[in-house]
């Protein structure tokens, strides 16, 4: 039924959670593609030091950050291609919810399973909910998981 999994990462422990859900999903209903996705926003501040010169261009730190998520996703999705599994990584200059849309509808995945930070009040306010974006957006199912609370990550991203 799920042939192709979209599964949303943003480099936290929290949003890793949902990992073992895609494992047993994949393994039960014949996937045979799983695709990891990284949202990576431009960034347009540029870094000065004391001095005033230049420590880094932007596109140097894009290139980066984008460097640093590729690295992240093959290593997660080196486990799931030792079971056998087509995985591909997706490295996406548009904010997290956008990305994820735009890649399951214009992929045709099947399903997107995504962990919630479970960001409530004020602060769900300020920084929005890239879960509740795509829940009330995504043209594909969508398996939303509720992970255990890791105080020392709670807001921290790699």
């Amino acid at each position: 039924m799920y042939r192709h999994i979209l599964v949303p990462l943003d480099g936290s422990k929290l949003a890793e959670q949902v990992l073992p859900h895609v494992h047993a999903l994949a393994a039960n209903e014949g996937t045979s593609k799983i695709t990891l996705i990284r949202a990576v926003p431009p960034v347009f501040n540029t870094s000065v030091d004391y001095s005033g010169m230049l420590a880094t261009t932007a596109a140097d730190a894009i290139e980066s950050l984008e460097d640093e998520a590729r690295e992240y996703l093959d290593q997660i999705a080196s486990t799931f291609r030792a079971e056998g599994y087509s995985v591909q990584i997706e490295i996406s200059a548009m904010p997290a919810a956008e990305a994820v849309l735009d890649y399951a509808e214009s992929q045709r995945a099947d399903l997107i399973a995504i962990a919630t930070h479970g960001r409530s009040g004020i602060s769900r306010w300020v920084f929005g909910s890239v879960t509740q974006k795509v829940v009330q957006n995504s043209p594909v199912p969508v398996l939303v998981i509720r992970p255990h609370d890791i105080p020392e990550e709670r807001g921290r991203r790699r």
